[in-house]
């Protein structure tokens, strides 16, 4: 594995948010064992959440009972790679890919020859540009900090002006929250930036730790594998595209990618056969989402039309929606 990170996990750019498992099951019904990703030891979660609000333009605020755990991201990602680590990976971390040629990965750190290269370097990926694979072609900038104070048990979700074509959030922590906003650059004007600093004024607290990042909300890319080269994660598109959310999906697609490499070179299954297990799992559901995501495109530009397109969908609309839910029975 290599990192070009010096700190692996840091900084963190995401909003940290975890559904808990039945809520999993109850997004992608084909996923199976969800219990071995999404039942965590309390020392890798900052929090839990019961419900989500949605705030409408207007202020009006909508429910839905929704289980989920605020990651501490930096200890999480920590943990992952030291999972790895004890199961025999080798980690660089300072080092970067620069090019990928007859499926040999040239890196700062010289030369690795591998049976199986994995891309999972983000919407922006060089993996998928080297391998001659499409890279997301949305990719909304979102700015994420942590803020100091008490927040609650409920993940709001703040619509309109204050993220065109997106959304701000807070997520509460045991200490504190993730506060953020992702928006869509090729309607607003603004910089992030700005709209990062005029929402956090309003919460009225101190924020530290920001850092911007990049959120694919373009849905999955046409293929996700090409040589011996595979994508997952925001790499390959793999984010609700209706709620923002990219770490339950990459975590899935992450295990179907591991187990497939690992028979790719034991037993010669193809690298194709990724491809087909993680759509025959997640595919239904992201298309949904990207469908209730160009939907709301139709209302964002229009705070008065998005808000009425809210009280119409109601409480029971929006917890389909974030649930990846056709929007309308």
């Amino acid at each position: 594995m290599i990192d070009r990170r010096r700190e692996i996990g840091y900084p963190v750019q995401c909003g940290e948010l975890l559904p808990a498992t039945k809520e999993m099951y109850s997004i992608f019904p084909r996923g199976t064992n969800l219990e071995e990703l999404f039942d965590l030891d309390d020392s890798l979660t900052a929090g839990r959440c019961s419900s989500v609000e949605f705030v409408s333009p207007g202020g009006r605020v909508y429910s839905s009972d929704f289980v989920s755990h605020a990651l501490d991201r930096r200890v999480f990602d920590k943990h992952l790679v030291s999972l790895a680590v004890e199961h025999g990976a080798r980690v660089e971390k300072g080092a970067s890919l620069t090019s990928i040629r007859d499926g040999v990965a040239n890196t700062t750190i010289g030369e690795v020859r591998a049976k199986v290269i994995v891309g999972a370097d983000g919407p922006n990926s060089l993996v998928a540009r080297q391998a001659g694979l499409q890279r997301p072609s949305a990719r909304y900038p979102a700015i994420t900090g942590r803020a100091e104070g008490q927040f609650g048990d409920a993940v709001k979700m703040f619509f309109g002006t204050v993220a065109p074509g997106g959304y701000a959030w807070i997520i509460p922590k045991t200490r504190g929250a993730n506060v953020g906003l992702g928006l869509n650059s090729r309607t607003c004007r603004e910089q992030p930036s700005i709209a990062f600093k005029r929402f956090v004024d309003n919460l009225d607290c101190r924020v530290t730790d920001v850092a911007l990042g990049f959120v694919p909300m373009s849905g999955p890319v046409a293929s996700t594998v090409n040589g011996n080269v595979m994508l997952v994660g925001d790499a390959a598109g793999h984010t609700m595209a209706s709620n923002g959310g990219g770490i339950p999906t990459a975590m899935i697609a992450g295990r179907l990618a591991g187990r497939i490499a690992r028979e790719h070179v034991a037993n010669g299954t193809p690298l194709s056969t990724y491809e087909q297990e993680w759509r025959r799992v997640m595919h239904n559901p992201l298309s949904r989402s990207l469908r209730t995501k160009r939907f709301a495109d139709l209302f964002f530009s229009n705070d008065f039309m998005l808000g009425l397109a809210m009280a119409i969908l109601g409480d029971r609309g929006l917890d389909r929606a974030i649930r990846c839910k056709r929007l309308f029975l």
